[in-house]
Order: C-alpha cells, then sequence, then structure tokens
C-alpha cells in the first residue's frame, strides 16, 4: 500500500488536485429527473467540504453518520467524503427499505447525524426513534454551506472507521460489519494496481449504497481519476434495454453480478458493446455460460469477499474456455482453506475458506459477542474471519468455492440468512413455525 493514501478519500483528494476539471461523478437523466447531473473533481470537493463543515460540529471522535439518500443523488456521493474527512464513519441506508427496517438500522447504529432529503425527514418524524439529529440537503443546500478548507481531525488515522455496512443476521438482527480506512484503502490500492484504469474511464455504479459492493465501483473509478457514472434502480432492472443504455452512457467498467448479464440476454455482447472494456463480476457463483457470452471481446475479473472483508479479497481473471475459479488472495490478504478443527487441509481437500491479513474488519458494530464468534484467533495464523464457505486450493494457489456451510444463499448478488427470514415469520400472528 502507498504511504501516501493509507486514507480513503486521500485517493479522491489526490486527483481533486491533480486533474479538478475531469468528471468525477455523472448521474444521467431517468424517471423523475430530466436533466443530467454532472460534477467535476473540483465541483464535488467544494461540495464535500461544505459537507466536512456541516457535519464538523456534531463529530468529536470517531463516529458514524447514517446517510438516507437516493444514488442517484449528488449529495449522497459529497456526504461519503464530507464523512471521511470530517474523520467520521458513514453508514447508508436505502430509501427504499421499509420504515420498521430503517428505525432499526437507526437504533442499533445510535448516529451521531442523519444526513437526509425532506421526504426522509419526513419519515423519520414518525420513527419511533428519540434523540435523533436530522439533516435536510434540501432545507439546507450544501451549495450554501460554508466550503473553506477544513483542517482534518486529529484522531483520523488508517485505524480509523471508515464506513459501517448492515448484512442479514441469523437472529434476525440485521449486523453492522464496521471497516477501517487501512482495510478498504487496501482494497483500492490493489484495484489500481490490478486493472490499470485511466481518467478516460467511465466506470459504472449499480449497486445500493446498502451494500459494500457500492463502495467499491465509487472508488476503483475515483482511485484512477475516473468517471463515477451512477446506473439508477429502473436502469439495472432493465432486462435487454440496459445494453444500449451502457452503449449510450460510454461505459468502460462494469462491476455485475452475473445475474445481471444474463437479464441482458446477448448472444454478441463483444459487438453491442464495444467500448466495455472491463467486467468485474461478483456477488454470485460465476458461471460458465456467463464465461462464454461475456469474456471475448474484453477482460472478465471474477472478485469473491465477504462484507467482513473489505468487500473484495479473493479474485481470478477469467478467459474463455478457463475453468471458473474465484483465484488468489489479493496484496496484504491470507486465504486457508480449513477443516472443523481450523487446520489447514491439503491442496484438493474440501475445507472451509478463512481469511486473514489486513483486509479485515474491526469486527461486528455495538457487538463483541458476534465479533468473537466470526473473528477468530488462531494459534499460527494469526486473526481469521470464517466465511463460511466451502472451498479447495489448487496447486497454483487459486481457489475453486462450493457453496455455503450454512443456509445464507445470495439473491442478485445481495446476502440473505435464511434464519433472518424465519425468525420475522415466526413473529407473524397465526404461524405456528417457519
Amino acid at each position: 500500500m502507498s504511504a501516501n493514501t493509507v486514507l480513503l478519500h486521500e485517493f479522491f483528494d489526490t486527483f481533486a488536485r491533480e486533474t479538478p476539471d475531469h468528471i468525477a461523478l455523472d448521474i444521467p437523466p431517468g424517471s423523475g429527473r430530466p436533466q443530467r447531473s454532472s460534477l467535476t473533481y473540483r465541483a464535488l470537493s467544494a461540495r464535500a467540504a461544505s459537507a466536512q463543515a456541516c457535519l464538523a460540529p456534531r463529530v468529536h471522535g470517531e463516529s458514524l453518520v447514517s446517510l438516507l439518500l437516493p444514488r442517484t443523488s449528488v449529495d449522497m456521493y459529497a456526504m461519503q467524503l464530507g464523512v471521511l474527512r470530517a474523520g467520521a464513519a458513514f453508514h447508508c441506508i436505502d430509501p427504499s427499505f421499509p420504515d420498521e427496517r430503517i428505525a432499526a438500522l437507526l437504533d442499533d447504529a445510535e448516529p451521531v447525524a442523519v444526513v437526509t432529503t425532506a421526504a426522509g425527514a419526513a419519515r423519520l418524524a414518525k420513527m419511533p426513534i428519540t434523540s435523533l439529529f436530522v439533516i435536510d440537503v434540501e432545507s439546507h443546500p450544501l451549495e450554501e454551506m460554508h466550503d473553506a478548507a477544513q483542517i482534518a481531525p486529529p484522531w483520523l488515522s488508517p485505524e480509523t472507521l471508515a464506513y459501517v455496512v448492515y448484512t442479514s443476521g441469523t437472529t434476525g438482527k440485521p449486523k453492522g460489519v464496521a471497516v477501517e480506512h487501512r482495510a478498504i484503502a487496501n482494497l483500492v490500492e490493489s484495484d489500481c494496481d490490478t486493472f490499470r484504469l485511466s481518467p478516460s474511464d467511465r466506470v459504472g455504479q449499480g449497486s445500493s449504497h446498502s451494500y459494500d459492493s457500492s463502495i467499491e465501483e465509487i472508488w476503483m473509478a475515483w482511485s484512477a481519476g475516473a468517471a463515477v457514472v451512477v446506473i439508477d434502480d429502473a436502469t439495472v432492472r432493465a432486462g435487454p434495454e440496459l445494453a444500449v443504455w451502457l452503449d449510450r452512457e460510454r461505459l468502460t467498467v462494469l462491476c455485475p453480478p452475473p445475474t445481471l448479464l444474463r437479464s441482458m440476454g446477448l448472444r454478441d455482447a463483444a459487438e453491442r458493446l464495444p467500448r466495455l472494456s472491463l467486467l468485474y463480476v461478483g456477488g454470485e457463483a460465476l458461471t460458465q455460460d456467463v464465461v462464454e457470452s461475456w469474456a471475448p471481446g474484453r477482460r472478465l475479473v471474477n472478485g469473491y469477499g465477504p462484507t467482513e472483508c473489505a468487500v473484495t479479497t479473493v479474485r481470478a481473471e477469467i478467459t474463455p474456455g478457463r475453468s471458473v475459479t474465484i483465484g488468489t488472495p489479493i496484496a496484504n490478504v491470507q486465504a486457508w482453506a480449513l477443516d472443523e478443527t481450523l487446520a489447514v487441509v491439503p491442496d484438493g481437500v474440501q475445507g472451509e475458506l478463512c481469511l486473514g491479513g489486513v483486509a479485515l474488519a474491526r469486527g461486528y458494530w455495538r457487538d463483541p459477542a458476534m465479533t468473537a464468534r466470526k473473528f477468530v484467533e488462531h494459534p499460527t495464523l494469526g486473526r481469521l474471519y470464517r466465511t463460511g464457505d466451502l472451498v479447495h486450493r489448487h496447486a497454483n494457489g487459486e481457489f475453486t468455492c462450493y457453496g455455503r456451510t450454512d443456509t445464507q444463499v445470495k439473491i442478485r448478488g445481495y446476502r440473505v440468512e435464511l434464519e433472518e427470514i424465519e425468525t420475522h415469520l415466526s413473529r407473524v400472528a397465526g404461524v405456528r413455525a417457519a
């Protein structure tokens, strides 16, 4: 990892200084948005400075700021930068979540502030939550706030929290994964080395900000001075029409789950999308039919990683005719196949994938007991995260993944604990068992 980029927002700040007039964020028109919103690195940096100034009075040390904003709002991106510069960690909530879910997340997160829209503020006012400090960016637009350069807080270091992402929990309660700057910065540095993107690239951002995949989409672009191009939810679900949109918006990089590629139904992907030079897939198993349809004419990389290990920890370059693996660990990450006693199994023998190194999250937000169960201290391998995925290691160091050791499933790339569904079903009047 570069000594100059150990804080996540420093990747963006570098290009805000070096290429301030390049486009950093491009939000194409869509339903209810007749106009395109595009911001340069300079403009987005100034908006982030306003966000930092707005948040500074609430942030007095490591803390959490919740963002209840749509992905199609420039304020979502400016606020993430502003939160990091203020020395806090961001926690994004998808506005499409039901009120009960939003209330549960905020109750657990206990943020020092919730940044939202006027509609979001009205929803929050009706929820049974006390002591929320709400910032409505529509009533107090960021461009009208103070945008002078702010001093970096003294507590900000690579060990400071950068973000918290909530995942499905087996107890019925979502659990927040707390990730430090050094962990996510290590991934972004690896992305720079692996993908070699440039300021001319246009990187699709199609994941909900409540999922950690969105973080890699955004920062792999900003670490190269490239443009983040927002793919709104309606466009993501457009099926064959998505290919038309991708071509019209001149995307060069897309990071989809394989299901999304299959939904477009293209037989001639190389001809239909000649500008799309990199497909970086993840979130679910990559199948051979997707490889044969989409790998020709471009670079196809298969990424793997749990939320608890800063998005992506293992990846492989996949070409037509090559068997699909999840690859080898990225820099400063270690991976092992272990048996039930946590002993390393021989190559070719299935075991549980356990990960170590700088990528590991600090643990679960305000849940030391769960942290101790999933993040274990191994007598010889050090601190490990037990993924719950079955793998075997090949002699060349690559891993093949076979699925779960438990009942966790992936739906369109998003992880769901079936026990959480069962827990909530059991609470419904008239349901005896689930």
